[in-house]
């Protein structure tokens, strides 16, 4: 009986010690109140070699790594059970993996530990609301965001207060004084607004909800907990932005294939959507990139026993180069030019990558390759990358890796300077040419609702430019990989900068070795925040220039490589 109202009392503890913790939900708040309870490290039961699938199998249960103390996310409700949308998160992962809701374990973890916990092989996989860093990515891997983070207000809709913009020197704004919210609001507003200071965080809930002050500002994480405890109020105007989502080990490729894939799964399906409306109403889910295919998800039972063994950055730096497989003629993205030089858009981006790690452009090793030998290639090991328009789908996702996006081959309408066609307007009972078997086909089912327009197959690309040109058409739904090879050698067309499908291309690199992908992706970050890539992304295309969607922070390996 006493160890029963012991437990109950540390259940009370937690709720109202822990609740003041959720300030270590990002690494540089660390400094905050200190976690009322963590639970002992269990010993790993399985070598560190053995695949995180196959130790899920062998156990018959996922062990996922949660915080206690950050509702709603995940905290312990008042009938001293785990609850959140982190924890019906994990529920829904192992219905889907394992056959049962129930067939879940939780271990707490603290951010500043989780890393420890995945590394060690106590937890399968952290939900504790960990924001995927660029200095992140040397401990290990991440699926797509469950819920975006980042400086944000919350206020009574009555203040009018809609956007950091829209604050005056009149408006009370409360702050964290344990927070650098502070500093935050004050370097993103010119506007000298009179700030309140409190120490704790139901101090300021007090104040927003007696009118003490107009303006809550804080992490958003934090003002959605506020929110279900201060009647009336809503987030408004969030102006930073900070992704936090799945953690789990590096270089196991198999089981990062199945979270990622299964986060997709719930998104198309609703269920996160659903989630979202249990646990943070009125608050978006953050935007996840969904590969294209019909690739299914695999299943569980198919995973292998070991993890990979590969070490790309010792064969470059033993080669003193990057060995990169490329089309000969593929315009804009990867081409020869009259004198036989490798050039287009993703090869002189390569070679900014390779001036960044080798100390020079010219530390690249060009390999033509082929639509047939190209993968092939990569796979044995003669090439470290693959160039020309390699579309990130679901079913490539199974067999290699590939960096962050770093354009979109996504569908539009190309057709003759002369007659151009910007959108789906007016073409009404008008011919629309495809290729068969294209995604432009595929396409055609939704993005003719409504619109009438007649499409007419071509087997090639070839004859559906020749139909446009006869006055058959008035327009090709086509990739735009195509349709800029010819606008980028011939005059006389146009495309429109609108896409109607996504189509994610990147490059295509060996699978399972994280190390490498990492130096991919910060190295591309680093170009982006140089103006790099925007310099070359506007010397080769035409239409606004995407953004990377950097991840926060800074790296914290060197993005050299050395011989």
């Amino acid at each position: 009986m006493k160890r029963r109202r012991l437990f109950l009392l540390v259940a009370v503890i937690l709720l109202l010690v822990g609740c003041e913790d959720l300030a270590s939900l990002l690494p540089e708040e660390e400094e905050g109140p200190p976690a009322a309870f963590v639970a002992p490290t269990p010993v790993p039961t399985f070598p560190p070699a053995l695949t995180t699938s196959a130790r899920i199998l062998d156990r018959g249960a996922l062990v996922v790594g949660v915080r206690y103390d950050l509702e709603p996310f995940s905290f312990i409700a008042p009938d001293s059970q785990l609850a959140g949308l982190e924890i019906d998160l994990a529920r829904e992962l192992a219905r889907r993996w394992l056959g049962s809701p129930d067939a879940v374990r939780f271990v707490q973890v603290r951010t500043d530990t989780a890393f420890d916990h995945l590394t060690e092989g106590s937890v399968d996989l952290v939900l504790g609301g960990v924001i995927h860093t660029q200095a992140g990515e040397a401990n290990a891997d991440f699926a797509g965001p469950y819920f975006m983070d980042g400086m944000a207000l919350l206020t009574f809709p009555d203040t009018g207060i809609r956007s950091l913009g829209e604050l005056q020197s009149s408006h009370r704004v409360g702050i964290l004084d344990w927070t650098e919210s502070l500093e935050a609001v004050q370097a993103a507003t010119p506007v000298t607004a009179t700030y309140v200071s409190y120490g704790h965080f139901f101090d300021v809930l007090d104040g927003l909800r007696n009118r003490e002050i107009d303006v809550y500002a804080d992490q958003h994480h934090r003002l959605v907990r506020a929110r279900r405890s201060v009647a009336g109020t809503t987030v408004v105007g969030q102006w930073t932005w900070a992704p936090v989502a799945p953690v789990f080990r590096q270089d196991d490729p198999f089981f990062a294939n199945v979270v990622r894939l299964t986060m997709q799964d719930m998104v198309a399906d609703g269920t996160r959507d659903a989630l979202y409306a249990r646990w943070l109403p009125e608050t978006s889910p953050p935007s996840l990139t969904m590969l294209p295919g019909q690739a299914p998800t695999p299943a569980m039972e198919a995973s292998p026993q070991r993890r990979p063994d590969l070490d790309v950055i010792e064969r470059m730096r033993q080669r003193g180069s990057i060995a990169v497989g490329y089309f000969q003629d593929r315009w804009p993205y990867s081409a020869d030019r009259a004198d036989g030089v490798p050039t287009g858009f993703e090869v002189r981006l390569l070679e900014r990558l390779a001036e960044l790690w080798f100390g020079s452009r010219e530390a690249v090793t060009y390999v033509p390759v082929t639509e047939a030998d190209a993968t092939n290639r990569l796979a044995q090991g003669e090439v470290d990358v693959l160039v020309g328009t390699w579309v990130h789908t679901r079913g490539r996702e199974l067999g290699w890796d590939f960096s962050v996006p770093i354009l979109d081959d996504g569908v539009s309408l190309f057709s003759l300077e002369v007659n151009s066609v910007e959108g789906f307007d007016g073409l009404g009972g008008q011919s629309v040419g495809v290729v068969v078997g294209s995604a432009g086909e595929a396409a055609v089912p939704q993005l003719s609702q409504g619109v009438g327009m007649n499409a007419v197959g071509y087997p090639t690309f070839g004859e559906a430019v020749a139909a446009l040109q006869a006055g058959e058409v008035i327009a090709i739904l086509t990739e735009r990989r195509p349709a800029l090879d010819i606008h980028f050698r011939q005059e006389g067309f146009y495309i429109t900068n609108q896409r109607y499908t996504y189509r994610p291309v990147a490059y295509m690199l060996p699978e399972g070795d994280s190390a490498y992908r990492d130096l991919f992706n910060l190295s591309l970050m680093e170009l982006e925040a140089r103006g790099v890539y925007q310099e070359l992304y506007e010397l080769w295309f035409d239409d606004p220039i995407p953004s990377l969607g950097a991840w926060p922070g800074i790296p914290t390996v060197p993005l050299v490589v050395n011989r």
